[in-house]
């Protein structure tokens, strides 16, 4: 019972909503949802098991999912991008910074803290993306109902999650200095059970949607 939780359970809904709707999808970035689902349902099982079973700290293992994430939200938003014609070497670029940020933490915390800093500028960077997004289908001449547009949809979650992530990380050490608090009831697992409800709840319905258009045009 302990494997069920908030968490687990909006992942695995959610990765089969991306199996079941996006299998048969040309788009590999959206096919590469498929495996990234995969994976954070892993990271996730295997952090609990971990934590209750072995006793010992998983940061190490969050620490390492923090790489597939930015590579893969970083690649969706620049599939998203190309339809305005962006430049891949925006793309490298953030990827390099982000590089270097991520393995300079690891090693000033001497690779046992979790990378709060560089997670946090990875949710500020995803947050303006959104926004940015939002930016271009505004200035966008092609009319979409947004209300079954599977992108909006998509980055709508994505956004929601990643501010709520930055605050979460700008605040990560005063949220678990309490350790007479259980793991369970801490403030900072509860926002995340919440943003993970909506993040995986707006992506499975950008699935849908992304089937259904799918169908459409078929």
């Amino acid at each position: 019972m302990i494997y069920i939780t908030f968490n687990t359970v909006s992942e695995v809904a959610c990765f089969l909503a991306g199996l079941i709707f996006l299998f048969k999808d040309k788009d590999p970035a959206w096919r590469l949802l498929i495996w990234y689902l995969l994976l954070t349902c892993m990271v996730e099982l295997a952090g609990i098991y971990i934590r209750t079973s072995l006793h010992v700290s998983n940061i190490p293992l969050y620490n390492l999912s923090v790489l597939p994430e930015c590579f893969v939200t970083s690649y969706f938003f620049y599939s998203l991008y190309k339809a305005y014609h962006p430049k891949i070497k925006w793309l490298i670029i953030w990827l390099s910074v982000f590089l270097i940020m991520y393995f300079a933490e690891l090693i000033l915390n001497h690779f046992s803290g979790f990378v709060s800093i560089t997670a946090s500028v990875m949710s500020v960077v995803f947050v303006l993306a959104s926004l940015y997004y939002y930016y271009l289908k505004l200035k966008d001449e092609h009319f979409e109902r947004l209300l079954f547009y599977a992108p909006f949809w998509w980055v709508s979650g994505t956004l929601f999650f990643y501010f709520g992530s930055t605050a979460c990380n700008l605040f990560f050490d005063y949220l678990i200095k309490y350790p007479s608090i259980s793991y369970e009831f801490s403030v900072r697992y509860i926002i995340f059970c919440i943003l993970d409800v909506i993040l995986y709840s707006f992506w499975s319905y950008a699935f849908i949607c992304r089937y259904l258009q799918r169908k459409s045009y078929s």
